[in-house]
């Protein structure tokens, strides 16, 4: 069973995995032997991703008028620690920083960084042979690290499921809980379809792809990255922009970009990606006051790093 488990171990890994600015820990960690706790009677995973954007100046509107051309710097690191506490059961526990940095526009309301700094905790567990599934929650500081509050904590929830066809084929279930979204339940259904021997479909938010696998260790793939999340502004963010009601509000952001890239696999435990193409959609929305921002099309290059071991 335990075995069986591993393969589960990696599948999970595969289907919800979701900067190079911890470069010293990451080498330090994939360097060190697998660890167990309770003296090898438990075994442990990690989970290291780090991710590095970047958007070039777009035209920028707030509800139709001109505000600017604003470009974007996105950064998210995220790890997470799984140890197996049953043959069915692995219990994730991890922390997750991310923060989009827009330059500031002196006419339009909007945010100059818009970040959350959140605890992970949750757990993966198959329900049977060919069904497994996973529950996260999120509770942190979304908004302004600046400025920490009750009105700026919130605590998004994710599950999903996954049923296990066969090796090529994989059928995805999943739903976003966030009360203080304008969609507080959003669904979601995806497909991983391996249809030849080098080509596969990925279907799966937020990384939707077509992949090649070019050999063992590297692949190209055509796809879309959506980055979404909601967050509370500043309590004199409105004041300092002319609109009062925006004060502590709370907006939504929404940026989905589409091209090709490359993954690389480094080591076994270790994957490069490098990806470019263009944002064509970006939205800042804060829907309870009926006051929204939204962006032209622009080229987009971000890199990252996915450590498995």
């Amino acid at each position: 069973m335990s075995r069986k488990f591993g393969n589960v171990r990696v599948a999970m890994q595969r289907v919800f995995g979701s900067t190079f600015i911890l470069p010293a820990l990451l080498v330090v960690m994939l360097a060190a032997p697998p660890r167990s706790m309770a003296g090898a009677s438990m075994a442990v995973s990690h989970e290291l991703d780090l991710e590095l954007g970047y958007a070039g100046r777009a035209v920028t509107l707030q509800d139709g008028r001109h505000v600017g051309s604003i470009d974007e710097l996105a950064t998210d690191v995220k790890y997470v620690i799984s140890p197996q506490i049953t043959d069915n059961l692995l219990l994730r526990v991890g922390a997750e920083w991310e923060r989009f940095a827009f330059d500031t526009s002196p006419t339009g309301a909007l945010p100059d960084i818009l970040q959350h700094a959140s605890a992970v905790v949750g757990f993966d567990y198959q329900l049977a042979d060919q069904w497994l599934m996973r529950t996260e929650i999120q509770p942190g500081i979304y908004g302004s690290l600046a400025q920490i509050g009750w009105r700026n904590v919130d605590a998004p929830l994710f599950m999903g499921a996954v049923y296990l066809k066969d090796a090529d084929l994989q059928w995805f279930f999943g739903l976003r809980i966030d009360l203080r979204s304008q969609y507080p339940v959003f669904p979601a259904l995806g497909v991983r379809w391996k249809f030849t021997d080098v080509w596969t479909l990925n279907f799966q938010l937020p990384k939707p792809r077509l992949e090649y696998d070019v050999n063992d260790d590297l692949q190209a793939y055509l796809g879309a990255g959506v980055k979404a999340g909601t967050f509370v502004v500043g309590e004199h963010f409105g004041d300092n922009h002319g609109i009062p009601a925006l004060n502590n509000a709370t907006v939504d952001y929404t940026d989905v970009h589409l091209g090709p890239g490359f993954a690389w696999k480094v080591l076994p435990t270790l994957t490069l990606e490098a990806e470019g193409g263009y944002m064509v959609y970006r939205a800042w929305d804060f829907f309870d006051k009926h006051v929204k921002l939204d962006s032209h099309p622009a080229p987009y290059f971000q890199l990252s790093c996915h450590a498995r071991f």
